[in-house]
């Protein structure tokens, strides 16, 4: 099994929110699509799991489950919205068999927090310009 990375990065801070939809392609019958996320002092992206930072320390230790996508035959089309709680960037990977397999569809959008003041909106959306990571690990 194999994980590709089938999105670009879309910059994220906290407050944001994001839209993420996914779809089979022609002669495609399964897409498993994960959310993968970096801060922007991190190297590599891991597996985006909501809410880690909110939580407060256990004495449990507690499985987290990623945000994920799962594309099958009966419903081709699907899509997650989330609040982004971190600084960095969010990517979509898709776990093939190998890789020729056909990757799917995916398209992401962001619309920056509406709490913020116009001035703040403004220069976050040039920083989200020229921002961008230049290259994605996985």
């Amino acid at each position: 099994m194999v994980r590709v990375v089938i999105s670009k990065a879309l910059r994220v801070q906290p407050g944001d929110s994001v839209v993420v939809r996914g779809e089979l392609v022609r002669g495609q019958t399964l897409g498993r699509l994960f959310v993968f996320a970096r801060e922007t002092n991190e190297d590599r992206f891991s597996p985006y799991v909501q809410g880690m930072y909110n939580e407060v320390a256990s004495k449990e230790p507690v499985m987290h489950s990623p945000m994920m996508l799962r594309l099958v035959e009966q419903m081709p089309a699907r899509e997650i919205s989330f609040i982004a709680d971190i600084d960095g960037y969010v990517c979509v990977t898709q776990e093939l068999d190998t890789l020729k397999d056909v990757r799917a569809k995916v398209g992401m959008k962001r619309t920056i927090s509406p709490y913020l003041d116009f001035k703040h909106r403004l220069q976050r959306k040039l920083i989200g310009i020229f921002q961008w990571p230049t290259k994605i690990q996985t």
